[in-house]
């Protein structure tokens, strides 16, 4: 969900054409109890995409409210999707779990042997996209909007002028290059984008973390708001282990 729950409701007569003996539905419709849930519960986690990460009372009140209206969400989930649901409220209660052991440090949770672990798993962002698509498909809402936990903002620029002089239109696509290259370039993006200044030292550990896991291209979709879940989350870890604020 990488932060996106939200399903919607239907009217009583509906329920009952798509539920099962049980009581439990075989699908979501747009407006019925598990939709509207699943959008308070997708509300709560991108409240998550805006706090500051190293304030650690404010990570563990937002992510336990994040838990508990998944939570919620999830009893009410039809059976086409409840194994999702139920899939990605382990993976929160099991980040609490991990934050909770490292006092609620996003840096100390990013450096343990099982936070990495947990950052590097793939299929948590698969799940999340699953849910997603059904979201939108079932319940019509936008998923567009929501981005996994410590993400580098879209960066919105016009012309812009880079380092090493060369002029670039978000209009058109960017030839970042491949290697540290294309990553000073986007970090220069980043700069401009946000105001903020990065130090040497916060750039040199920013390009060693993320050389071998994103390409140019990869970078040149997060330019134009169109990251992957998996540059999302490299950009994020990355920013997170060299001990950078992310600016909006």
């Amino acid at each position: 969900m990488n932060k996106n729950f939200a399903l919607l409701s239907l009217v009583a007569l509906a329920i009952t054409a798509c539920g099962s003996s049980d009581g439990q539905a075989a699908t979501a419709n747009e407006g019925d109890d598990f939709c509207k849930l699943a959008q308070t519960a997708k509300d709560d986690n991108d409240e998550l995409d805006t706090i500051d990460p190293t304030d650690s009372n404010a990570v563990k009140l937002t992510l336990g409210g994040a838990i508990d209206s998944l939570s919620a969400a999830a009893a009410k989930a039809p059976k086409d999707i409840v194994d999702t649901v139920k899939d990605l409220l382990a993976n929160e209660e099991k980040l609490e779990g991990l934050l909770k052991d490292n006092d609620y440090d996003f840096e100390k949770f990013a450096a343990s042997d099982e936070g990495k672990a947990m950052l590097d798993d793939d299929s948590i962002s698969k799940t999340g996209d699953e849910l997603d698509a059904y979201l939108t498909d079932k319940c019509g809402i936008d998923t567009s909007d929501g981005t996994s936990d410590s993400t580098v903002d879209t960066i919105a620029v016009e012309d812009t002028i880079l380092t090493d002089g060369t002029i670039v239109s978000l209009d058109t696509i960017v030839d970042l290059g491949e290697g540290e290259d294309a990553i000073n370039k986007f970090l220069d993006f980043y700069e401009l984008g946000t105001g903020a200044t990065l130090t040497d030292e916060e750039r040199t550990c920013i390009v060693a973390s993320l050389v071998d896991k994103v390409t140019g291209a990869d970078l040149n979709q997060a330019i134009s708001g169109q990251p992957s879940q998996d540059v999302q989350l490299a950009l994020g870890t990355a920013f997170i282990d060299c001990q950078v604020a992310v600016q909006s």
